[in-house]
């Protein structure tokens, strides 16, 4: 089994080094006006003392660039990528093909690391993006297990990234689809990018699932916290060589937790066992199996 590259979404800088000893390898921050969607928003002056801290721990790091740029915000964009070229990240997550052409220019397309939530479903758009020299792919959540095995036998797997743990988005909008909700029935939440608790119930289950509104847009979330135990085994020994593990709806302690259990069913434990546990600490996560064994209508891998 090849070495796998362990990536936690930090809330906390104090928990690096509980992070670290629990078998994390990199770190990911979300930076201020750089990120949406992130466990938590650093200053720029926080992610420099957390880049540093990370350095003395051995471990790599990330940022998280994904917003999305309007044709007259790209001075901003470009100033802020340079901003982020003189930090020196480890690895910068991105979906906007602005990003790409100027990371290009500015020579640092090889640390790119392409997310763009729905679009990565097969092989051949993959390799796509590989072959133009981005560092990674990060495959796309609503396909199966069954899709990512098959594409994990085409792709080097040292450059794909695979979300195993945490909620995962199932919409992504710019329009800010909460405020227009709540100015339509006059009512006001406050502190409305820093809500954590609100959700939508459709009309045809009865699941809740968590919305997030911020400055840049608004994101629904499925109902059930990822967890992948019982497909870890085949994962590991499929190649893809980058897990990342979210804690947007949860804490550090849960991610350290949850890398905890995951090394233990690496090692011979029964993954249901390390389930159960889990969900006996973090009830209010709960916890499901995503889309390992949920196909969508549209074809993904066989369409390549």
């Amino acid at each position: 089994m090849k070495q796998i590259n362990w990536i936690a979404a930090l809330q906390q800088t104090a928990s690096l080094p509980a992070l670290k000893k629990s078998g994390i390898t990199t770190i990911r921050i979300g930076v201020e006006g750089y990120s949406v969607r992130t466990a938590r928003l650093f200053s720029r002056e926080e992610a420099a003392v957390i880049a540093a801290a990370c350095q003395n721990l051995g471990l790599r790091w990330e940022i998280v660039f994904n917003r999305l740029w309007m044709e007259e915000e790209l001075p901003e964009m470009e100033a802020k990528l340079k901003q982020i070229q003189s930090w020196n990240p480890d690895g910068i997550v991105y979906m906007d093909p602005a990003v790409f052409m100027l990371a290009k220019v500015l020579g640092i397309q090889d640390r790119l690391i392409y997310a763009p939530d729905t679009l990565t479903t097969n092989s051949q758009d993959i390799q796509l993006m590989l072959d133009m020299e981005v560092g990674r792919v990060a495959l796309a959540a609503e396909i199966t297990l069954e899709e990512i095995l098959q594409i994990a036998e085409k792709v080097e797997g040292s450059r794909l990234e695979l979300q195993i743990h945490g909620r995962q988005v199932m919409a992504y909008s710019r329009r800010p689809l909460v405020s227009n909700y709540l100015q339509m029935i006059h009512k006001t939440v406050e502190d409305l990018p820093h809500q954590r608790g609100l959700y939508l119930i459709e009309a045809t289950r009865s699941g809740k699932m968590p919305i997030l509104e911020e400055a840049a847009g608004a994101a629904v979330y499925m109902e059930s916290t990822l967890c992948s135990f019982a497909q870890i085994r085949q994962l590991a020994a499929s190649g893809i060589g980058n897990f990342a593990l979210d804690s947007l709806f949860s804490c550090d302690q849960q991610l350290i937790e949850a890398r905890q259990a995951y090394a233990a069913v690496l090692e011979g434990a029964d993954p249901m066992e390390m389930q159960a546990q889990l969900t006996e600490r973090w009830p209010q996560m709960n916890y499901g199996s995503g889309y390992y064994a949920m196909k969508t209508n549209l074809t993904k891998e066989d369409a390549a």
